[in-house]
């Protein structure tokens, strides 16, 4: 009996993720989103590998205030975290989509969280180019 509920339990999981995914895929906006979120996301993996192997110490500059310069330096490798926070915004946001799961608000659901992460995404990009005019201008 353990074993049956079990795999009815696995199996109505499965569909409702199927389910999901198929109206996610199917919602022509998403499609568009994910898109633009790849062309993000691989700028700024690219910008961030360019801006640690052409930096020559070992400190990056993250921030500079003009009244008072350099207020914030960290190590090299934060660089990266800047697109990894930026995929995790987005895998949030689908998982956050499936979670509520296609119903009569998901359009506007989809709306919501998609281009929140097109926005993050742009967010972390228009950092990754301000700490690069300012490391290297």
């Amino acid at each position: 009996m353990l074993y049956s509920k079990l795999y009815e339990r696995f199996y109505s999981f499965r569909l409702k993720i199927a389910t999901a995914s198929g109206e996610f895929f199917g919602f022509w906006p998403n499609r568009i989103y994910l898109g633009l979120i790849f062309l993000l996301q691989i700028i700024s993996w690219w910008l961030s590998y360019y801006i640690f192997k052409n930096l020559t110490g070992d400190l990056l500059v993250l921030h500079y205030n003009v009244d008072f310069g350099i207020n914030w330096v960290s190590d090299l490798n934060l660089i990266f975290y800047f697109p990894a926070l930026a995929f995790l915004f987005l895998l949030l946001s689908i998982v956050l989509l499936f979670i509520f799961g296609p119903g009569r608000h998901f359009r506007f659901n989809s709306h919501l969280l998609m281009a929140g992460a097109v926005l993050s995404n742009l967010g972390m990009l228009t950092a990754l180019i301000l700490i690069y005019i300012i490391n290297f201008r």
